[in-house]
């Protein structure tokens, strides 16, 4: 879903005059004629899904609550998940984690100058930088696997060492590494090169709502969730985890990010389904859960 998609449904579905429709979501009159006349189901849908959707925080908090748990799939012997994806595509190695230079910043120091930085100089970040924020975020430092269980440990918690997160870097400027849109490989601690096209920037951009964030940013670090690894052993309550997981990771993005003297910004604003289309999930069994944008700080 691109940008006047959501514009359009966006506007249609609160009630809004045609023209206020073809000003607020930048339609021309074909483009509006179009839409009226191809997603009259989306918003037949919206309308039906409205009530249900008013009320659903509340339901989600009542409904995971352990009174109403069942036996987990883990407990009936399912299959358990893999707790890394498969990735195909050309590879790009990263500076060792036991060879980059360790910034020298205090914890104190990080915790008490972390702030959300949304301005960014155009200085590149180095790739020992890029590899410390993913070892600080993402890495796993350890692998386990067997028939019955298979783990990651990383540098965040993570409920039952499921970690069900994967990590996509939008890469817009780091020394030695062209622009596009990778994934993060936490167990080789490589990249995999998903898109190398201005399209690919672009549609992520737009995704992301237009902020200019993403746009100036040196990289964004675009987290999905796959719920099902946690899921597995938690049951729906394991939903709560997801979202407490990314949080986890967010707080390293953050501090890390302090730490090589730039700064980001933590980002739940997107278009669900423009950013699950941008890197090619489906938005149920794997879907975005948060965005970082990361640069370096302006010298004003």
């Amino acid at each position: 879903m691109d940008m006047k998609t959501f514009g359009y449904l966006y506007y249609k579905a609160r009630g809004y005059e045609p023209e206020a429709i073809l000003r607020e979501a930048e339609l021309s009159e074909e483009e509006y004629n179009f839409f009226e006349k191809n997603l009259s189901t989306v918003l037949a849908e919206i309308e039906e899904c409205r009530p249900q959707a008013e009320k659903i925080g509340t339901d989600f908090v009542r409904l995971t609550r352990y009174i109403y748990e069942r036996e987990s799939d883990q407990s009936m012997n399912f299959t358990r998940p893999d707790a890394v994806k498969v990735r195909a595509g050309e590879l790009v190695a990263l500076p060792a984690i036991g060879k980059i230079e360790m910034p020298g910043i205090t914890l104190q120091k990080a915790i008490e100058q972390r702030r959300s930085l949304r301005k960014y100089s155009d200085q590149a970040l180095s790739m020992d930088e890029l590899s410390f924020l993913l070892w600080a975020s993402s890495w796993a430092r350890d692998f386990r696997s067997n028939e019955r269980m298979e783990i990651t440990l990383r540098n965040v918690p993570s409920a039952g060492a499921r970690h069900p997160l994967e990590t996509y870097v939008d890469i817009r400027r780091v020394e030695g590494i062209k622009p596009g849109l990778y994934y993060y490989h936490p167990i080789k601690h490589c990249l995999v090169l998903l898109d190398a096209s201005e399209a690919k920037a672009i549609q992520i951009f737009e995704g992301c709502m237009r902020q200019e964030m993403i746009g100036t940013a040196a990289l964004n670090i675009i987290l999905s969730a796959v719920p099902y690894r946690t899921v597995w052993r938690y049951g729906q309550r394991g939903y709560r985890y997801l979202y407490m997981d990314a949080g986890h990771v967010g707080q390293n993005i953050q501090l890390a990010s302090e730490a090589i003297g730039g700064g980001s910004c933590m980002i739940g604003a997107y278009l669900d389904e423009a950013m699950n289309d941008a890197l090619g999930i489906d938005g149920v069994e794997e879907f975005v859960i948060y965005v970082a944008s990361v640069g370096k700080k302006c010298s004003d």
